[in-house]
């Protein structure tokens, strides 16, 4: 990809994230996040200019370190060449509500996706249900279809409020992350806390709901930002072996240092 900003081409920030946000694609692809070309990830633009999205007509696998296009919040393509995909304003409406928001997800996780056609909550009942204990998972049912307008983004922003998942009724998931590895985590772990709760629920055994505030003092205790770090290379240790038995090791990870 040709960034056209000296500043791009000095620090190599914006160039180092979209290889990392590439890999997160493809672990996501892994972790059960696949449906064909649909799917994607945006990161903010750190110099004010919009968003990075993930070009169309591509499945989460196959999604490489230059399959971005730069956006602006209305919409308009600055730089990269490709499709924009109609939902863009998903991820620009989540991103102009939540400052803290760096990085933005939508995918139509099974198991996640059986959760939001229902009027079921995403309980802690299991340790990747912890991850959502403290604002829980809420539900965007005003629609079944894609979000396409900024209305409707406006709408689903609304929605998410400050949790870190959005059941989208009928459709999929929208999740985010202050960095790239949040971002991952937190669609990853939702589609295992849903799988998990769509299991317990099918056995017909009953369950045990955890107390409220123990599960926030869960979260704190096998949370903390060294767990996440080694989460996130977990998932990519993974990404590389499965890459490289199949013969199509694309890109090296930029870690931060473990905190």
């Amino acid at each position: 990809m040709t960034y056209h900003h000296t500043q791009y081409l000095e620090d190599g920030s914006i160039a180092s994230t979209l290889a990392d946000l590439a890999r997160a694609h493809r672990i996501l692809e892994l972790e059960g996040h696949g449906d064909m070309s649909m799917g994607h990830l945006s990161y903010r633009d750190p110099f004010g200019r919009g968003l990075w999205l993930k070009r169309g007509n591509l499945a989460l696998s196959e999604v490489v370190d230059d399959d971005f296009i730069l956006i602006d919040f209305d919409g308009n393509v600055l730089e990269g060449t490709g499709l924009r995909h109609l939902e863009w304003p998903l991820h620009a409406e989540i991103m102009r509500a939540r400052p803290d928001v760096n990085f933005v997800g939508h995918s139509h996780s099974h198991f996640a996706t059986v959760l939001a056609s229902s009027t079921e909550e995403l309980l802690p009942y299991n340790n990747h249900g912890i991850w959502f204990a403290y604002e829980g998972v809420p539900r965007f049912a005003d629609t079944c279809h894609i979000i396409t307008t900024v209305p409707l983004g406006v709408d689903a922003a609304k929605a998410i409020g400050n949790a870190q998942a959005l059941f989208l009724a009928n459709h999929g998931v929208a999740f985010v992350g202050s960095t790239v590895a949040e971002v991952t985590l937190t669609g990853i772990f939702l589609e295992k806390a849903a799988r998990f709760q769509v299991d317990l629920k099918s056995s017909g055994f009953p369950p045990i709901l955890p107390d409220p505030e123990e599960a926030k003092e869960k979260f704190d205790r096998i949370y903390p930002p060294k767990a996440q770090h080694n989460f996130w290379t977990f998932f990519n240790r993974r990404l590389d072996r499965v890459e490289a038995l199949q013969g199509i090791g694309i890109s090296q990870i930029s870690l931060p240092p473990a905190v």
